[in-house]
């Protein structure tokens, strides 16, 4: 099966729910075809499968081959920022230098600036990390995400009367995202003990 035959059946696949065969459909593209756009379909499918380090491989194998691609770099940083989440203290550095490199590349959408507004936040770079994830909130300001990061920061930052500001406005759009119900009630007990 060409490539293009590959994707197009794997995307139909994983649409329907059928992650498996999503998989068998890429894994019958010929090897010599495999391009980035192959490695990044087959590690963003790892990524769904909970997959972390075959994703990372894949992801890492689609920058080497198109390193100019934004996408690429950001669902790698995704991946090891998943990575972080679970424990990987290492993978931190490698997502903060990956969604830099993102941005760099011109990523234009606001996932990219709430990873990089986490990656910062791991890093202990809170202004940074405001600074990231009010680029997210320009690029859509209902951005759950990017919101979320932005009270983090601000909490970070000790910013708290603006935190729960950002909360209250991310709880508009999304009532009860239980992160934010819980970071609210947090920001608010440390309000009352200063």
């Amino acid at each position: 099966m060409s490539l293009e035959n590959a994707l197009t059946v794997a995307r139909q696949k994983e649409q329907a729910g059928d992650l498996p065969g999503a998989v068998l459909a890429l894994e019958s593209a010929p090897e010599k075809e495999r391009t980035g756009a192959w490695h990044y379909a087959r590690g963003a499918m790892a990524v769904r499968a909970g997959q972390l380090d075959e994703a990372v491989g894949q992801l890492e194998l689609a920058v080497k081959r198109e390193p100019e691609i934004a996408e690429y770099r950001s669902n790698l940083g995704a991946a090891l920022l998943e990575k972080l989440k679970a424990g990987d203290a290492a993978a931190g550095k490698g997502a903060l230098e990956q969604l830099e490199l993102a941005v760099q590349w011109g990523a234009t959408l606001p996932e990219v600036y709430a990873n990089l507004s986490f990656a910062r936040l791991a890093d202990g770079n809170a202004l940074g990390a405001l600074a990231a994830a009010d680029i997210g909130l320009r690029i859509d300001e209902k951005h759950v995400p990017s919101l979320f990061n932005r009270a983090a920061a601000l909490n970070a930052l000790k910013q708290y009367g603006t935190c729960i500001d950002t909360l209250d406005e991310l709880l508009k759009l999304s009532p009860g995202f239980a992160p934010a119900v819980q970071s609210r009630a947090n920001t608010l007990a440390r309000m009352k003990n200063i």
